[in-house]
């Protein structure tokens, strides 16, 4: 389905809970991923996510379908997120270790196992040398799913730019893993 059928879905959501619910599930899974691999603490994720679904139920009548509604979601979810560090005072660990699972399937044999671990802790050692901005972009885009537009509302950069940060984070991870 485009961002179209829900951007109209977000307008019939004010006073429609069915369309709301359809919205909530498709939209869920991505901001639970997004705020997950900033917080590390599943209890606390939860409270973020409860607080940002209700803040876009309050709000459905403040929101301009002339932009896509994943990026209008996703400005309330970095503002709440902002707004958590900024009341928690704290200071948030770049590992993404716990949000990534480094464990291989049960099925493959323990060397495989082993390696893929390992193969996993590096990614998340790289990811973490890169700038604050880069990570932002790759956690949009492949946690989040979002394309370059989308990023690029959100962050109040264009799309070209979006994409260039994006291949030089991808670039400077390629340098740290072979390096």
């Amino acid at each position: 389905m485009d961002k179209n059928y829900y951007n109209r879905l977000a307008e019939l959501a004010i006073n429609d809970d069915e369309a709301f619910t359809e919205l909530y599930e498709k939209y869920f899974p991505m901001v639970y991923a997004m705020i997950f691999a900033r917080i590390k603490d599943i209890y606390m994720a939860d409270d973020v996510i409860s607080e940002i679904f209700s803040k876009v139920a309050m709000n459905l009548d403040k929101y301009n379908s002339e932009f896509a509604f994943s990026t209008w979601l996703f400005t309330i979810a970095n503002n709440t997120l902002k707004n958590y560090f900024n009341k928690a005072n704290r200071n948030r660990e770049d590992s993404w270790d716990e949000f990534l699972e480094l464990e291989a399937p049960i099925s493959e044999q323990p060397e495989e196992k082993l390696l893929t671990s390992e193969r996993k802790e590096n990614i998340l050692r790289a990811v973490g040398k890169l700038s604050e901005r880069q990570r932002r972009i790759i956690e949009l885009k492949y946690w989040s799913e979002l394309s370059n537009v989308e990023i690029a509302e959100m962050m109040n950069l264009s799309a070209s730019n979006v994409g260039y940060i994006h291949y030089q984070a991808i670039k400077k991870l390629r340098e740290l893993l072979t390096a």
